[in-house]
């Protein structure tokens, strides 16, 4: 019996080995394409902005980077309803 369970580590073991790289390139690759998603909307949100407020490039940074940061966050999260008695 002991021999049977060695068995079964052993190929759970290999089958692991074998799915763990296949699934951190998967998590790679999808960051890679939401990163080539956002990458481009950001830089021409902040264009637009420094084009329509060249003296507030440091201002209209921090707005940008707060209404990511609270985008993610909101997104993070989920609202759960507010339940009364």
């Amino acid at each position: 019996m002991i021999l049977i369970e060695f068995l079964f580590a052993m190929m759970l073991a290999g089958v692991l080995l074998l799915i763990f790289p296949l699934l951190v390139l998967l998590a790679s690759v999808a960051g890679i394409v939401v990163l080539w998603v956002l990458a481009p909307t950001v830089l021409l949100a902040a264009l637009v902005f420094w084009l329509l407020f060249p003296h507030f490039a440091g201002l209209v940074f921090l707005i940008l980077v707060l209404v990511v940061g609270f985008s993610i966050l909101d997104r993070r999260y989920p609202h759960a309803p507010v339940r009364r008695w």
